[in-house]
């Protein structure tokens, strides 16, 4: 097991180590970039950097629990019924605070007259929202 996690958390590195030589070359050989292929070193950058230091991060966390008990209790505890169910909850309240700010950009965007594809777009997104609560609505209420 402790292994197992450790070569994770070496692939997590890898693939980030990657991810930035790969955005470095492309800063380098497209020297005229336009569109999408302007951007894709950045995030191609920023991805590889997140996913160098998860992998990092994991792995100390890894290490600190094999080290310390009192630590490795408290990560098991962290994951306990009553506080995944306060997670649940927290999520649930940002996600409709979230819906709300999302209704206000679509007015907000309407109201300063932006290309209508842009506000379809937005209210499409809105309506995929709408619909993925409602069949996880159906399908906690028959499960539950």
């Amino acid at each position: 097991m402790r292994n197992q996690k450790y070569s994770t958390e070496a692939l997590k590195c890898a693939i980030g180590v990657v991810l930035i030589i790969a955005a470095i070359l492309l800063a380098i050989l497209y020297t005229l970039p336009y569109g999408a292929m302007q951007a894709l070193p950045f995030v191609l950058g920023g991805m590889g950097i997140v996913a160098f230091i998860g992998g990092i991060a994991g792995a100390l966390s890894v290490r600190l629990m094999k080290k310390d008990p009192n630590f490795a209790k408290e990560v098991t505890d962290f994951f306990d019924e009553r506080a995944i169910a306060i997670e649940n909850k927290a999520k649930a309240k940002a996600g409709d605070f979230t819906a709300f700010l999302l209704w206000a950009l679509i007015i907000f965007l309407a109201v300063m007259q932006v290309e209508l594809l842009i506000i379809i777009v937005f209210v499409g997104v809105m309506l995929v929202r709408m619909f993925v609560l409602h069949y996880f609505i159906r399908r906690y209420t028959k499960q539950m």
